[in-house]
Parts: structure tokens; C-alpha cells; sequence
């Protein structure tokens, strides 16, 4: 494996400026990726801080003791050494991890805590924060696979109608045993498959939920690297973070006022926010019936959701804390306060749109007397393999254009410079003429036989249809001429820029480790790789 690097500007305008160091920083984060000293400046003031380390870090090692991974203690230890931070991200807890992205959030987690823990000489941890909370069941129950040249999505045949949390929704074993043997089959059988096969099943055999199954294929992948789970639905975190859903319910409507005011700063300078902040919204869930319900807070300072079947004042509600705090989850404004409140983070990796919406909380961490940790865009990767390269150089195409542009375009545009016959205008040409000289019979028929004139012209059209028929054919004779090449521009697109977005939005890691082994994650994350904002090849 080697990587590739080459610029990649994004298609979101915020992250675009922000990655391209054309933004004052500091109106929307706390630290500025960009300077160089700006993680000795985060980890001086996490030490101004006190976290519980001892209760932390007795809570993960009973979280992940189950996986069996001696990295990963070690690392949960370390967490009590003097200095010691964390680079943390997270993500939903995906079939098969869901598209390689999550793949990508964890090798830059991974990444930035080796590369700082070098440059501070203090232990960092790596860790990946499971969003277990999350209840869309139909963001998660689903891979896209490579069918006849397309990508098809294959969804689990498990029907959850309520909005459960992820970490709630038991898993149906037998659909999700089908459901593997279904996904590697469109794979492909390769010398891997029957031990990988044999393994998901061991997994799902030991998991309860879709997240438990989760947390086990992302701790075989990367347990050796030291990886620490944490999972944002387990009840023996939920108490531990009972005092800060506390503060979160005092400090509510200021928190509210504070996104509002944050997004007008946005708004103001030319963005668009992305946080969908009603009015009233108190952004806490609570969960009623086995249903995750959204609060609001009306005028009367009373709690309730939207459908009015929950009220409750300040103190019920926090009676309700005391007693259940299970029932209890963040949404996308309070989870990154929650994190903060909890860990002593140095660095969160955060995709496309969490740098969006991120940019959108400063407030609200004031609010809360904190500051943002370093919010860090993590890495973007596109996987090449050698037979996608040797297409690209058959086509004196480089890897910046094939990835930068529209290979369908160029497709297109190859194919009209190489057709040789313009059946387009010879069939043009040949339908004028043709309807000029069915014009001159017709005309003298239907002056003879004027009841035959809606006939001349269904005439006209069936000939017509005919040119146009020959015209299609034609084409496909062009299309089959040129096949060699053309496939090449197809696979070049499929493994590359699948409908038009980028591969790691589609392909799933599943993939890679049915055709070149169990150790492939870990190979790919045991790269070099520098945050420097470049797109990643990484060349196989």
C-alpha cells in the first residue's frame, strides 16, 4: 500500500473555506486546526480541568472488558496518567459498520492520537464514541453492493416500526445470518470468504443488538490498536452522566437561545446552518414506551413533546432523571456538550457535516463554561485498486481528474469524439427527408380520400418510430464496438465515484476484507497519514 495526496476541495462552502484556512476560525470554533501549537494550547487547558478518571475509567474497562483486547485496557489505564487526553469521534452503529466512511473516522482517530501522543509526550487515547441513541433504524439496515455494474442497496429483512434506539432493537439472528451469506455472495467467492462468513456468524451468535454487533466487528478489526468503545445508550454511562443532563435541563433555555444565536452568526456571514432547531426545542429525547421522543419547553417553562402526550415541570423532569436516567438521550446540539462534559478530549474527528454543525455550538459551550476541543475534519480516503489504476492509465486519465470530475461526462464525451458514424445526424437528416417526400403523398391521398388523413399521419409516425428505432439500434452496435473501453470508464466510476459521489458514502469495508483478508483494516490504518487536508489515495 503507498498514498497518493492531492487537493480535493469540498462541495459543503463552510468546510471548503474552513479546510482552506479562508475563515477567521475563531468566530465558530474555540481552537484553530491550523496552528501548529494549537494541541499544546487544548491539552494546558483540559489540565485546568477535573474529570472523574477513576470512576471513567473503572466504567470503560467494565464496557470493554468483554472484548477481550489487551490494547485496549492498557489504553484505558493510561487515561489516568497525568496529562493524558483523548481524540475521539463516533458514528451510528451500521450494518457491517455501514459505507467505509465510519472506517475512515476510525483510522483518523487512530492516526491523531499516535501523532500527537509523539509531539506531547503525554498519553493519548484513542477512542470511538458508538451513537447507540440513535433510533433510524433505516439509516443503518443496509449495505450497497456491486449488481451487474451498479450499486444495489441490500437491506436486512427486519422491520422495526418504532422509534427505538439502536442499541435497543434486538438483533434477528437468522435474518442478519441470511442476510451475510446474501452480502458475500454479491461479493464474490474468494479463498476469505468461508472463514469471514464463519466469523460474522460467531458474531452474531454473541450479539443481542445491531450496536452490540457492531462494537464486535469494529473491536476485531482495530482491538490491537487499543481502540476504547464507548456507547452513548449504555446504562452505566447514562448514570454517570446524570449531574451533566442536570445542568443540561437548568441551562436549557439558554442553550436554546445560544444555537439561535450562534446559527444568526452564520447566517449572517453567508451559511447556511444545518441544525434544525424548532422553536421551544429543548434538545434532550426521553424515552416513553419504547418511543424516543424529542422535548420542548413552552412558554410556561413546562417539558413536553410535540404530540403533548409528555408534560412535565423543571423539577418533574428532573425527578425523572434521578429515578430513570435511562430514559434520557442528547440530540446533535447537547451530545458534543455531553462528550466534553465526560472526557478530556484534545481532538473530535468530525466528518463533512458534523465541521457544519459544529461551527453552530460555540454558544452553547460557553453557555455551558467549557470550550470546544480541537474539532479536526477527518481524513478522506479513496481506496484504488490496481486494476482501477491500470483503467485509469488506459484512458490517460489521472487519479485527479477521474476523482476531482463527472467520469460519466467523460464517458460521454469519449464516446462522441470515437463514435465514427453520426447516426444522430444521419437519422435527422433522413427523418426531414423522409417527411417532405410523406408529405407530398399524403397530401395527394388525402385529396383524393380525405377520411384517410388521420391515417397519413399514424403513417408518418410509424415511420418516424422506425428511424428512430434503427437509429437506437445503431447505437448500441457503436456502444458494443467500443465496449473495451467504455467498461473501463464504467469501473473506473463504480469503484471510484459510484453515482456520482465518492466511494467512501457507498462501498463498505466488507468488501475489501472478502477479497484481501481480515488484516486489511489495520494495514490500511498502520499507514502514514498527515492532516494536512489533502484527499488520500491510497493505492493497493
Amino acid at each position: 500500500m503507498e498514498i497518493y495526496e492531492f487537493s480535493l476541495p469540498s462541495a459543503n462552502p463552510f468546510v471548503s473555506k474552513l479546510t482552506g484556512n479562508s475563515l477567521d476560525s475563531h468566530t465558530y470554533f474555540d481552537y484553530d486546526f491550523h496552528q501548529e501549537d494549537v494541541y499544546q494550547k487544548r491539552q494546558q487547558e483540559i489540565m485546568s480541568r477535573s474529570f472523574d478518571r477513576t470512576g471513567l475509567c473503572r466504567y470503560l474497562k467494565s464496557y470493554n472488558e468483554k472484548f477481550r483486547a489487551p490494547a485496549v485496557m492498557d489504553n484505558i489505564d493510561r487515561l489516568q496518567e497525568d496529562g493524558s487526553t483523548v481524540v475521539i469521534g463516533g458514528q451510528q452503529a451500521g450494518l457491517l459498520t455501514g459505507p467505509l466512511y465510519t472506517i475512515h473516522k476510525i483510522i483518523s482517530i487512530l492516526a491523531l492520537a499516535k501523532e500527537q501522543e509523539q509531539e506531547l509526550g503525554k498519553p493519548v487515547i484513542p477512542m470511538f464514541w458508538i451513537a447507540g441513541e440513535d433510533h433510524d433504524f433505516e439509516e443503518i439496515n443496509h449495505v450497497f453492493v456491486n449488481h451487474a455494474g451498479k450499486m444495489k442497496k441490500k437491506t436486512i429483512g427486519q422491520r422495526i416500526l418504532e422509534k427505538r434506539p439502536a442499541a435497543a432493537i434486538e438483533l434477528d439472528r437468522e435474518a442478519c445470518k441470511d442476510w451475510a451469506v446474501d452480502i458475500l455472495r454479491e461479493f464474490g467467492e474468494t479463498s476469505y470468504t468461508k472463514g469471514l462468513l464463519k466469523k460474522l456468524t460467531h458474531m452474531i451468535d454473541q450479539s443481542a443488538t445491531y450496536t452490540e454487533f457492531f462494537e464486535w466487528l469494529v473491536m476485531d478489526m482495530f482491538g490491537s490498536e487499543g481502540l476504547v468503545l464507548i456507547q452513548s445508550a449504555d446504562a452505566g454511562l447514562r448514570e454517570m452522566e446524570t449531574e451533566h443532563f442536570t445542568k443540561l435541563i437548568r441551562l436549557n433555555k439558554e442553550i436554546s437561545d445560544a444555537v439561535t444565536d450562534q446559527q444568526k452568526v452564520l447566517t449572517d456571514s453567508g451559511f447556511n446552518p444545518i441544525i434544525d432547531s424548532a422553536p421551544g426545542s429543548a434538545h434532550l429525547f426521553f424515552e416513553s414506551g419504547h418511543q424516543r421522543l424529542l422535548l420542548y419547553r413552552d412558554e410556561g417553562g413546562r417539558f413536553t413533546d410535540k404530540e403533548g402526550s409528555l408534560s412535565f415541570t423543571e423539577e418533574e423532569l428532573l425527578n425523572e432523571l434521578r429515578t430513570f436516567p435511562c430514559k434520557f438521550s442528547n440530540n446533535v446540539v447537547t451530545r458534543p456538550v455531553m462528550q466534553e462534559l465526560m472526557l478530556p478530549v484534545l481532538g473530535f474527528i468530525a466528518g463533512p457535516g458534523e465541521l457544519a454543525y459544529w461551527a453552530e455550538l460555540k454558544k452553547v459551550f460557553e453557555v455551558m463554561g467549557i470550550k470546544m476541543p480541537v474539532v479536526v475534519p477527518r481524513l478522506n480516503i479513496t481506496i484504488l485498486e490496481r486494476a482501477v489504476e491500470a483503467d485509469l492509465a488506459d484512458l490517460n486519465l489521472d487519479l485527479d481528474q477521474a476523482l476531482s470530475g463527472d467520469l460519466g461526462a467523460m464517458k460521454a464525451e469519449w464516446l462522441e469524439q470515437n463514435r465514427g458514424l453520426d447516426i444522430n445526424a444521419l437519422e435527422a437528416g433522413s427523418a426531414a427527408d423522409m417527411e417532405r417526400i410523406h408529405k407530398t403523398l399524403s397530401e395527394k391521398v388525402v385529396s383524393e380520400f380525405p377520411g384517410m388523413k388521420s391515417y397519413t399521419d399514424k403513417n408518418l409516425q410509424f415511420i418516424l418510430r422506425q428511424l428512430d428505432l434503427l437509429k437506437r439500434e445503431t447505437e448500441k452496435n457503436i456502444e458494443r464496438k467500443h465496449h473495451a473501453v467504455l467498461s473501463k470508464f464504467d469501473r473506473a466510476e463504480l469503484f471510484l465515484k459510484p453515482e456520482g459521489g465518492f466511494q467512501e458514502r457507498t462501498w463498505n469495508i466488507f468488501y475489501y476484507l472478502n477479497k484481501f483478508g481480515g488484516s486489511f483494516p489495520v494495514k490500511l490504518s498502520r499507514l502514514s497519514y498527515s492532516f494536512n487536508n489533502q484527499h488520500k489515495v491510497v493505492k493497493l
